[in-house]
């Protein structure tokens, strides 16, 4: 099974009706070279690229960077506290975090079997990363607390979420996947998450996904679909 068919279902952050896939995606510059991804599968991320040469099942170590959030002029994030954006960045890091720790060991430097996750909430094309905002290193086992219980302000900034995803051997630095997926809400005639609840459902399902379908390709039993 191809890891391009499936394991970027991921960043298809669609969650009991609350998102439903943008028509078009935005590149915001944290991959760096988009040259290379082609259109997604149905129902998966909108592009995508795998190396061929790719063999996740030897893998059981992960190292997750911290989240970025990369914005630029215009963007309806630059409105969003700063707090919040924080907050943002945290709740993908730490779900990310939670699910991933359930099939790999979660490491913090590179090595032999490791993967390197990078993950970054973008918002517009050109972007520039935000330079305070970047996930805290949540410690395994912190409690995590939805978003609802602690952003301040309204979720505008997702009216449209993009995220894009790099994959990558941490001993090599070698690139075995990226994804560039967008997400707009349904909830609202204006498509604009107007809850923090669907921004939440958004990540979480991203993150369960991502899991599950790193689960499949490795072969392993048991794994369980969002």
């Amino acid at each position: 099974m191809r890891l391009a068919a499936v394991l970027f279902l991921g960043l298809a952050l669609v969650a009991c009706g609350v998102t439903r896939q943008a028509r078009d995606v935005r590149q915001s510059g944290f991959l760096g070279d988009y040259s290379r991804l082609v259109p997604g599968p149905d129902g998966g991320a909108r592009k995508l690229y795998q190396n061929p040469s790719a063999k996740f099942a030897s893998y059981d170590k992960i190292l997750l960077e911290p989240v970025t959030i990369w914005t630029g002029e215009g963007s309806e994030m630059n409105d969003l506290a700063k707090e919040d954006r924080q907050r943002v960045a945290n709740r993908l890091f730490e779900l990310l975090h939670a699910r991933l720790a359930k099939d790999y060991a979660i490491v913090t430097a590179p090595g032999p079997g490791v993967l390197r996750v990078e993950a970054a909430i973008t918002s517009a094309e050109r972007s520039y990363p935000i330079l305070d905002t970047v996930s805290s290193i949540v410690p395994i086992g912190l409690g995590i607390s939805t978003l609802k219980a602690v952003a301040t302000g309204k979720p505008a900034f997702v009216g449209e979420a993009s995220a894009e995803l790099r994959l990558s051997d941490a001993a090599s630095g070698e690139v075995l996947a990226e994804a560039v997926d967008s997400r707009v809400g349904t909830k609202n005639p204006t498509g604009l998450f107007d809850k923090w609840e669907d921004v939440d459902a958004a990540l979480t399902y991203w993150s369960d996904r991502l899991g599950y379908k790193l689960c499949v390709e490795r072969g392993a039993t048991g794994c369980v679909a969002p």
